[in-house]
């Protein structure tokens, strides 16, 4: 079978345009998923460093608290022989570090003395052996442990001797954490470590144990927000997870959730996956749910003797479900693109095979005036010679005009967003008014006025349902938003240019404030970076001039006057005095950019 040329073009430039269509939307696909899936597992990272520090805090401070005890002890600097001492010295413990629920001692003759945080105050607790008789007093104190009321316990029937940290500490010989359990005095989960105390003999005098209730560590984890859809928590090595609200006094475990438990089903997939191993490193997994695609890791870590994991998992559309939207969209453009450029290649098929048709009834007639010979001989007839040379030169030139063509649809794929424009436009311009006054470089101020936009970029990461919450944020809600600053310092972690680089200073440390009550980092005075002290004041102010859904805009001179009232507390007095001297100039670039 035999094809014209013109139907030979049409198929050619079909197919370049198909195949040329089909790569680009698979290519740009493909690798902006794998970015996505990247930074994904970034973020994951992150929060799971994040969780492991939060648990490594509550740990590591009972961890020093017991061993502080167990020395004072050796140097008698306290002693369960002075009860009083020893409890003040409790107390002072349990002030400081508000994670202890319970301090307590056994010696080796089985008096016991222990220090209970309660709704209360402190309850106070000693047991005593008199000849051979128990005595078990109880006191309840105030929160400045003044004593409210006093008891004898005729049968009381506990037995610290009989408790896992009691047990575990005499069993191993040095200080230990029992694994997550149910306290037998204030029926809350916790931990316990127990150190015990030998004298210069290497014999034993005592234990110390010091008692961690983890139900606020529980709940830090547990509202931990991963996307829209995802979940962090903490598992320990009976697969007991110690995230969850425990229920009628016990921890919940892998074993005893309800099958459709997403934390089941990731752990589950994990087991398979990692043919039943124990978890010795980070551990990235895909599974599927309900028709719906997750991605979840796993990281095991120890505190002393304990063994846990942090865990968490996403709904994978959280991240790239804009990314699939984008792909239809991007398919129904290839379609209309391809059906646009076949109907052009029909049409310059038939620009080209035209002076070629012409061509051949030219040397039909010719033939037709030579009628004594077979075939017809190059011609040297000057107007078709210069007819076949045009003709060549027109398909270089329309392979050079299709190449270039391709090559400026390639360039003209991306486009701008200007949905926030007027918002970044303003901060740049504060910044720059204010750098001005302060009179940073040229260089400073250019940096600082295109990084500034990046201030609030870690709301990425932050509900919509907080974000555009028209009332006032709770506790939990304002614990959630102020981890804005960090979620953006992770999305622009690794920075390759100055710009970038100043953009993540800026959105990690623009809520700081130069006494030091800011957040995340708690940075004070000049240890915050200059560009995020100026972005710090001209963010609140355009917060104050601007309407927000829990909010009509502020007057000029009320959000002047608010500004300058936080001059040497929340702002840089120098930079407050900048703000004031280009306060007209500030107000002029607000109306105009509104």
């Amino acid at each position: 079978m035999k094809l014209s040329l013109k139907k030979l073009l049409i198929l050619s430039f079909s197919l370049v345009i198909v195949i040329s269509m089909t790569i680009i939307l698979l290519t740009t696909y493909y690798t902006t998923k794998t970015a996505l899936s990247q930074q994904s597992f970034k973020i994951m990272e992150n929060i799971s460093e994040f969780a492991i520090d939060k648990s490594k805090t509550y740990m590591n401070v009972a961890s020093d608290a017991s061993n502080l005890t167990k020395n004072l002890e050796k140097k008698d600097v306290i002693s369960i022989k002075n009860e009083s001492t020893l409890i003040n010295y409790f107390y002072e413990q349990m002030n400081i570090n508000q994670y202890f629920s319970a301090i307590y001692h056994i010696s080796s003759d089985d008096t016991f003395l222990m220090l209970l945080k309660n709704d209360k105050g402190y309850l106070e607790k000693s047991i005593k052996y008199i000849d051979n008789k128990k005595i078990v007093k109880i006191s309840q104190n105030d929160k400045f442990m003044n004593k409210i009321n006093e008891k004898i316990l005729r049968n009381d029937i506990y037995n610290p001797k009989k408790r896992p940290w009691y047990l575990n500490a005499i069993k191993n010989k040095k200080s230990t954490w029992t694994e997550p359990y149910i306290f037998y005095t204030s029926k809350k989960p916790g931990i316990t470590i127990s150190t015990p105390i030998f004298d210069e003999n290497n014999k034993l005098s005592g234990v110390i144990g010091i008692d961690i209730e983890i139900d606020k560590l529980a709940t830090f984890i547990n509202n931990l927000k991963l996307g829209e859809n995802g979940k962090v928590f903490l598992i320990n090595k009976s697969l007991k997870i110690i995230s969850l609200p425990s229920d009628n006094n016990t921890l919940k475990s892998i074993d005893t959730i309800d099958s459709n438990n997403l934390i089941k089903s990731a752990y589950n997939e994990l087991t398979r996956v990692n043919n039943n191993k124990t978890l010795e490193k980070e551990f990235f997994l895909s599974f599927t749910k309900n028709e719906e695609n997750y991605q979840a890791m796993f990281l095991p870590f120890r505190i002393g003797d304990l063994e846990w994991i942090v865990g968490m998992y996403v709904l994978e559309d959280d991240f790239l479900g804009l990314l699939k939207k984008s792909n239809n969209l991007n398919i129904f453009f290839i379609v209309i693109i391809t059906f646009i450029s076949l109907i052009i290649s029909i049409k310059i098929s038939k620009y080209i095979s035209s002076p070629i048709s012409k061509l051949r009834d030219m040397t039909e007639k010719i033939e037709l005036l030579n009628l004594d010979h077979s075939s017809v001989n190059p011609n040297p007839i000057k107007e078709i010679n210069e007819l076949i040379t045009s003709f060549n030169k027109m398909k270089v030139n329309l392979k050079e005009s299709y190449l270039d063509t391709l090559f400026r649809l390639a360039v003209a794929a991306e486009y701008k967003d200007n949905d926030t424009a007027e918002h970044i436009n303003r901060i740049g311009l504060y910044s720059e008014a204010i750098a001005k006054k302060l009179a940073l470089c040229e260089e400073d101020i250019y940096i600082l006025k295109y990084a500034s936009a990046m201030h609030d970029i870690g709301k990425l990461g932050i509900p919509d349902k907080i974000l555009l919450k028209p009332g006032k944020l709770d506790a939990q809600e304002r614990i959630i938003i102020q981890t804005h600053p960090e979620i953006g310092a992770a999305i622009l972690d690794n920075p390759t240019s100055e710009i970038m680089k100043a953009g993540r200073d800026i959105s990690l440390y623009h809520h700081e404030k130069w006494d030091g009550t800011g957040y995340p980092k708690g940075l004070k005075g000049e240890e915050i970076p200059i560009f995020a002290r100026i972005v710090s004041i001209v963010d609140v102010f355009d917060a104050l001039m601007s309407k927000r859904c829990y909010k009509e805009p502020f007057d000029e001179n009320k959000s002047k006057n608010i500004i300058l009232e936080g001059k040497g507390t929340f702002f840089e007095p120098k930079i407050v005095d900048a703000f004031e001297e280009c306060f007209d100039e500030l107000v002029s670039i607000s109306k105009l950019n509104s």
